[in-house]
Order: structure tokens, then C-alpha cells, then sequence
């Protein structure tokens, strides 16, 4: 795949968060897919590496939080080879009346067309400090 096309999987990827729709998102991930977070998980339970199964659970109590899924804003992307990275803002209003919203740099890495790899950058007191 392109560049381009490299870019625009990871748009289009992004785009379910919009819908909360955890089945696009587990779907266009490899079966062997990973999604690491930064911080420790002794300190914040969402920390470290996770599996497609994890993030699929985590993402399921993550979106019955927010009343319309969650905006992810890319505001800037540079791509090499099969790893796109990702300068992204979010935006979700919660189901409590309150607003989430984060800065996150992502790396991913894709194959065939399939994420099978990202690396996530945000803050991570924040999202402790939101969602428990």
C-alpha cells in the first residue's frame, strides 16, 4: 500500500470512534493485533500492552460512557513505510454532563490494509481521573 493509502486506513480507522462502533474497530485489526498504552499499569490500570480482545472490552465500557462515541481529530500525520504516526484530539461529551477531551500522538502499523500494531501517547492522568 502507498503512503497515501497508509494515511487513509488510519483516517478511516479513527472515524469509528465517532460511531462508538466496536465492531469496525476490532475488525480492521489483525487477529494478532496489540495496542500498547503509555504509563504503568500499576499506576493506571489501562497501562501496557493489550490484545484485540482487551481493547474490544475496553472499548465497550469506554463508549457507554459518552452519549455519542468519541471525535478523533487528526491534526497532523507523517507516514514511512507500513507505520503511520498521528497527532490527535479528541472529543466526547460524557453521559454525566461532563466533556472528555485529550491530545494523543498514535503510531501505527499496518499490513495489508489491517492495523496490527499501535503505540498511544496521551494523558493518562486524565483518562484515570475521567473514567476511574
Amino acid at each position: 500500500m502507498s503512503l497515501k493509502d497508509n494515511k487513509q486506513t488510519v483516517r478511516d480507522y479513527l472515524a469509528h470512534f465517532r460511531n462508538a462502533d466496536v465492531a469496525k474497530l476490532t475488525d480492521a485489526m489483525s487477529e494478532d493485533a496489540t495496542w500498547w498504552i503509555l504509563g504503568q499499569p500499576r499506576l493506571f490500570s489501562g497501562a501496557g500492552t493489550k490484545s484485540k480482545a482487551d481493547m474490544e472490552r475496553i472499548w465497550d465500557n469506554l463508549f457507554g460512557y459518552m452519549k455519542d462515541g468519541l471525535e478523533m481529530t487528526v491534526i497532523g500525520m507523517v507516514a514511512e513505510g507500513n507505520r503511520v504516526a498521528a497527532e490527535i484530539r479528541s472529543h466526547a461529551d460524557l453521559t454525566d454532563g461532563r466533556v472528555y477531551e485529550n491530545q494523543y500522538h498514535m503510531l501505527f502499523t499496518l499490513r495489508r490494509g489491517k492495523v496490527v500494531e499501535v503505540k498511544e501517547y496521551a494523558d493518562t492522568l486524565l483518562i484515570a481521573n475521567i473514567f476511574g
